[in-house]
This record gives structure tokens, C-alpha cells and sequence, in this order.
């Protein structure tokens, strides 16, 4: 019997207010995550994974809104709350956020202010979700930073941001997240801003603390490749729908939405002249949201494009499998 979701969501719409009319930035986005498990969440920059994943703590810009859909989170006390409903601004949602829902941002300079020590503001998360007393707190935030991998934790903990670099700083951001243990972690592009080997020792330390704490993970990321090694189920969005989702396994090896298929074409690989190709980038580019076409929104992009049915109606969902579903014409 399959685990009762820690998150699910179903049908959000968020929209762009500009002057009297709203422009829709998602659209009936559904997908969920069971405790303990890796969700990604992929596609291209501007396809709306970062809008999803703020909504979640309802930390929306103001012209940024929810009009239609649920969030509905299972928290520490077992009983299933509408985070689409909850004031913002209310004691409900600063209770989650941070406490029960933890977010690592693309950027950790903008994310830590420069006024205060990494420590104080790795306390100050403590103290604000549970009551123990400043010197536990203490201690507990020189635990993380060796955790994370922050040599000399003692003495760095009474650093200021500038004089970590961009992947301590990172790990630092990891180590505030999950300063309250938290049941789920957001990581927005987490690895964006750092040279390739950096990305992989944060990658790495996501992972192996997410088996250690037995958190849940939403992995948002435009580099499918990283996803197959962190993932367990992957979202694939495109201008804000979900077309194809399941486990990572299977659609890397049956992708069926002829997106998923191009994401995975451009993926280098390695080994023999044999098995090496020529990257296949995808053609066209992303419309603009005030542009956007009827239908499926990939259409004029696809290689499999049916005038007179993907240019007039969004597909409905296609269960391929029990853990595999795609949105496409193709299958319907």
C-alpha cells in the first residue's frame, strides 16, 4: 500500500496580475511526494519550477498570485493543512516555513545578511521554532556546519558571509534549512552559481543528509543529468504544466512526452566514438507568457505536432503505468 503524500498538489494555477487581467504562469499543476523520497522537478529556465516551489511556502511576489488549486501538506501533528488557504503573512505558515518546510535558494549571498555572523543567523532559525536555550542552539549550529562539510566549524560559525566562498556559503544555507529537521526540503537550483566540482560536493552532502534525516527532497533543476543521480520520481514542466511525470528510472529509459525525449537528447554522454553523438538541442525557443499558444503549449516545437487536435486543446492525462503518466495527444 502506497505511503499517504507529505505534499500534494492539485490543480494550481498561479497568475501574473497586469492592470485588470491575469496572465497564468502555472496551470492545473498536480504532482505529490511521499516522506523519505527525492521528487525533481525539470525543464527549462522560465517553465515555472521556482514559482511552484515559492508558492509552497507562500512566498510569492505580490503580483503573483494563487487562483485556483490546493496545496495540501500532512504536518508534524497529522493533520492535512491547505497551504494555498493560509494567510501569508499568518502564524500557520511562519510555523511551516522553516519549521516543517525548508527552502535552499539559487543564490546564498542574497539569501544571508552581510550584518550578522553565519552562527547568529543559524541560531536565530533555531530559536524561533523551538525553545532551547541560546547555548544548545549554539552547539547545534556548529553540529550542522560540520555536517555539511565546514572545516573548523567552532571558529567559522562566527564568520560573516563574505568571507565564505560561493559553496560554503551553500553549505551553510543547507545547514540553516535543516537546523529544525525539517519533513521537507526545497532545493531551487541549489548548484547554479558554482563551478562543477563544487556542484558536486553539495550535491553529494543534499543526498547523504537526506538519508540521514529522512527528510523529503523537491529537487528543481534544468540539468536532467544531475536528476538522474538524486531523484527517485521526476516532474517534467514546460511553461507551466506538468506533460510527463513517475519514476526516474522509467522515464529516463521510456520517455513518452516528446519533451521529456528532446531534455534527455541533449545530454552528453561519455564512453566509446561508438556510443558517442552529436547533442540534438531543441528546436525553437520557449514563447513568451503573453504569447502563449492554445493547446499543448510544446506544440509548435514538436516533431509529432497534429494540426487540428495539439493546437486546439491541452491533452488530458494518459496512465502509462502505475508509476508513469504522460500529458499527450499521442496516447489519447
Amino acid at each position: 500500500m502506497a505511503n499517504k503524500p507529505l505534499l500534494e498538489i492539485k490543480k494550481l494555477n498561479i497568475s501574473l496580475k497586469v492592470d485588470d487581467s491575469f496572465i497564468p504562469i502555472t496551470e492545473d499543476v498536480c504532482f505529490s511526494i511521499e516522506p523519505g523520497k527525492i521528487l525533481a522537478l525539470v525543464g527549462e529556465s522560465g517553465c515555472g519550477k521556482s514559482v511552484t516551489a515559492f508558492s509552497i511556502l507562500r512566498l510569492l511576489p505580490k503580483e503573483l498570485k494563487i487562483v485556483k488549486g490546493e496545496i495540501l501538506f500532512s504536518r508534524r501533528n497529522e493533520k492535512t493543512v491547505d497551504i494555498a488557504g493560509l494567510p501569508p503573512k499568518g502564524k500557520k505558515i511562519q510555523a511551516i516555513r522553516g519549521g516543517e518546510i525548508a527552502m535552499i535558494f539559487q543564490e546564498p549571498m542574497s539569501s544571508f545578511s552581510p550584518l550578522h555572523s553565519i552562527g547568529n543567523q543559524i541560531v536565530e532559525v533555531i530559536h524561533l521554532h523551538s525553545s532551547v536555550s541560546k547555548k544548545d542552539a549554539h552547539n547545534t549550529a556548529i553540529k550542522l556546519l560540520k555536517k555539511v562539510g565546514i572545516a573548523d566549524a567552532k571558529q567559522a560559525i562566527n564568520r560573516y558571509p563574505n568571507a565564505f566562498s560561493g559553496g560554503m556559503r551553500q553549505r551553510a544555507m543547507i545547514a540553516r534549512a535543516l537546523s529544525c529537521n525539517p519533513l521537507l526540503l526545497i532545493a531551487d537550483e541549489p548548484t547554479t552559481a558554482l563551478d562543477v566540482t563544487i556542484q558536486a560536493q553539495v550535491l553529494s552532502v543534499i543526498k547523504d543528509l537526506q538519508e540521514e534525516f529522512g527528510m523529503a527532497v523537491i529537487f528543481i533543476s534544468h540539468n536532467i543529468g544531475v536528476v538522474a543521480q538524486m531523484a527517485d520520481d521526476v516532474a517534467i514542466m514546460y511553461m507551466g504544466r506538468i506533460v510527463e511525470k513517475g519514476a526516474v528510472l522509467e522515464i529516463f529509459k521510456r520517455p513518452r512526452h516528446p519533451y521529456t525525449a528532446n531534455l534527455l537528447r541533449v545530454v552528453p554522454h561519455l564512453g566509446t566514438l561508438e556510443e558517442r553523438r552529436r547533442l540534438e538541442p531543441i528546436k525553437g525557443t520557449v514563447p513568451s507568457l503573453f504569447e502563449r499558444p492554445p493547446g499543448c503549449p510544446f506544440g509548435p516545437r514538436c516533431e509529432s505536432f497534429m494540426p487540428g487536435k495539439c493546437n486546439i486543446i491541452f491533452p488530458s492525462l494518459t496512465q502509462i503505468k502505475e508509476n508513469h503518466s504522460v500529458y499527450c495527444h499521442l496516447y489519447n
